[in-house]
């Protein structure tokens, strides 16, 4: 079956429209691959999938919880699994059948989490999804990602049917700028720069490593060579990339598109606390709930825009400097 009729590598594209594309396009290559959905397909665009293999795809309805326990039962019977539905549901209403069901077990299921962080806007508290990288990656054998763009996310879907065991990967309500292209290949713990620099690092994960591109653009302006790298595999994540980026620059700033308790910032601080502690600030939802209102709004609401970053970046910079001299 043919994919919608628009390229799903398009900078133009909204991202769960892609993600309905990638479904069509991966569904043909793997004839044991179902989707699963909780009444959700029209917003996710999991539909894409139905109309294409209506008889590998299965309406569970408004039952998250069963919608993962019969993803545990058909992943034992050799099918690949992708129980869609938004991230607030995966990782909020049914985290017990995700983590006893499917990531104890190591099976071979994979959530796509939809209508993630910010972009969401206008859904309000009870379906804005900020702690699922926080939660997910906190769940042994569960690998948890976050594309950067479309090509990105096609790449981590097919990886993810390439992965044995359990995967979770996110999927932002947004139209995102094209980072790659249509060759791009993703890499489970592999990150990489997508600009190099030596003053300061920029960590982006999803959509925002795009707004780190533009912070780096900000500061270049105030002569600042900012490095930026993409993180798209958050678990495992990439322990050699982050060292030595730091090493070269001496100061980071981690953007993230979701709440910094545990989430990508954690992870990345880890790394660097353990191997080669630098200045650090971490831009994202800052332990707060999000409220309703338009995206931009949101984004300048909670600090998250490229200015944000890049004035983060100059903190950075600046401590390590007081350091230096102390």
């Amino acid at each position: 079956m043919a994919a919608n009729s628009q390229n799903s590598n398009t900078g133009t594209l909204e991202m769960r429209d892609a993600f309905g594309n990638a479904l069509v396009q991966l569904g043909q290559e793997y004839p044991n691959m179902v989707v699963l959905d909780a009444d959700l397909h029209t917003s996710s665009k999991a539909g894409y999938f139905k109309k294409a293999y209506p008889d590998r795809f299965y309406q569970i309805g408004i039952a998250e919880q069963n919608l993962f326990g019969i993803a545990a039962g058909l992943a034992l019977t050799g099918y690949i699994p992708f129980p869609s539905t938004f991230a607030v549901f995966a990782t909020r209403r049914a985290l017990d059948q995700v983590a006893i069901s499917i990531a104890y077990p190591k099976l071979n299921v994979k959530i796509p989490g939809s209508y993630v962080g910010l972009p969401t806007s206008r859904a309000g508290a009870s379906h804005n999804c900020i702690e699922d990288i926080a939660v997910m990656r906190s769940l042994p054998n569960m690998y948890v990602a976050d594309p950067g763009d479309n090509a990105d996310l096609l790449a981590i879907m097919r990886a993810a049917i390439e992965h044995e065991g359990p995967v979770y990967f996110r999927i932002t309500r947004y139209t995102l700028p094209e980072i790659f292209g249509s060759d791009h290949i993703f890499e489970w713990g592999k990150g990489r720069i997508v600009r190099t620099g030596s003053d300061v690092t920029l960590f982006g994960t999803g959509m925002m490593t795009g707004y780190c591109l533009e912070a780096a653009k900000l500061l270049a302006n105030d002569n600042i060579d900012a490095e930026v790298v993409h993180l798209a595999s958050i678990k495992p994540i990439d322990r050699d990339l982050i060292t030595e980026s730091v090493k070269r620059t001496g100061a980071a700033v981690t953007a993230e598109n979701a709440n910094i308790m545990g989430g990508f910032g954690s992870a990345v601080a880890e790394v660097v606390v353990e191997t080669c502690p630098v200045p650090m600030q971490r831009i994202g939802v800052r332990d707060r709930w999000v409220d309703s209102g338009g995206i931009d709004e949101l984004f300048t609401e909670y600090g998250m825009q490229p200015i944000d970053i890049a004035n983060a970046a100059k903190q950075a910079i600046a401590s390590r400097k007081e350091g230096a001299t102390s």
